[in-house]
């Protein structure tokens, strides 16, 4: 991997800087997450796919983190996309390493400022113009039905045998799928583990793997309900969104875009399925695509009969 990442560095870069250090530096289930330092001094990271794990590609993370970095977000600055996988064997992309204070991966504790500026850069994100850096043909009335058949499809190619609870859960999520009249750029994934920061503020958003345009309300109702549960109770996050956001989750968006997050953590996790069969025989792979899917799935069906 060295030998091959260093010449395709230099032929991007135009420099024969030597990586010096090569290691990584996180265990993500979708990316492999490197950390380059080359002889003089430039500082990378390099974002390996891991055998098409979540249905998500290299090229689209790359696309919108590039659009949001152009837009004021705070993100890494990315650099150069291999997508073909010809290299090292998965399409990867390089974005800046960005420094930021320390934290376990599975720390989800956030000090009160910390979650005040973080639900403020994800509103802000939320607010940016994305037609001014990002090219798309769908329209707002259709935003969230596209999201709910790409996560079908993702479903119908990774699973063995039919699963009639997801295809139940997609038929209710289109029965209730609220008006949406204006498309956001929508994280997907927010929330702790998910942000760098200096312990006050936001450095930069990470994992965009699941980054499209659609209703932000998914994000809010993934923070109270998924990645923030274990930070805070549901109505201090809610209570924080209407503060600071000025945006007010009802019982029904939250019901509706929990069954969405949950839907979609379905049918992402059994792609783990497929990944453990042949590119990516780890144990982890075995159990999202099998104990956690089931918990997904479980969680949904229960929303749905609630």
């Amino acid at each position: 991997m060295l030998e091959a990442l260093h010449a395709w560095l230099a032929q991007q870069r135009g420099s024969d800087a030597a990586i010096t250090e090569l290691r990584r530096i996180a265990t993500g289930n979708s990316r492999a997450m490197w950390f380059v330092e080359l002889s003089d001094g430039q500082r990378y990271v390099v974002r390996v796919e891991q055998g098409g794990v979540f249905g998500t590609s290299s090229a689209e993370e790359y696309r919108f983190m590039l659009a949001a970095a152009q837009l004021g977000c705070p993100a890494a600055q990315v650099r150069w996309l291999e997508p073909t996988g010809a290299v090292i064997g998965q399409p990867f992309f390089v974005m800046d390493f960005v420094s930021s204070t320390a934290t376990g991966r599975d720390d989800r504790t956030l000090a009160p400022a910390l979650a005040r500026d973080f639900v403020r850069r994800l509103d802000e994100l939320h607010r940016l113009d994305w037609s001014l850096a990002l090219r798309s043909d769908v329209a707002a009335a259709d935003a969230t039905r596209e999201q709910i058949e790409r996560w079908k499809a993702v479903y119908v190619t990774s699973a063995l045998l039919p699963v009639p609870l997801l295809e139940e859960g997609a038929a209710w999520l289109h029965r209730h799928a609220p008006s949406l009249a204006r498309m956001s750029i929508v994280h997907g994934d927010p929330g702790p583990g998910n942000f760098l920061h200096d312990g006050e503020r936001v450095v930069a958003f990470t994992d965009w793997e699941f980054t499209h345009l659609g209703d932000p309300m998914e994000d809010w109702a993934y923070l109270v309900s998924m990645r923030g549960a274990r930070t805070m109770p549901k109505q201090d996050w809610l209570k924080l969104f209407r503060d600071i956001a000025g945006t007010t989750v009802s019982d029904d968006d939250l019901r509706f875009w929990s069954v969405f997050n949950f839907f979609k953590g379905a049918c992402a996790n059994l792609t783990c399925l497929s990944a453990f069969a042949t590119t990516n025989p780890a144990p982890n792979m075995a159990i999202i695509g099998t104990a956690l899917h089931q918990t997904f799935l479980r969680n949904m069906t229960q929303l749905i009969g609630g």
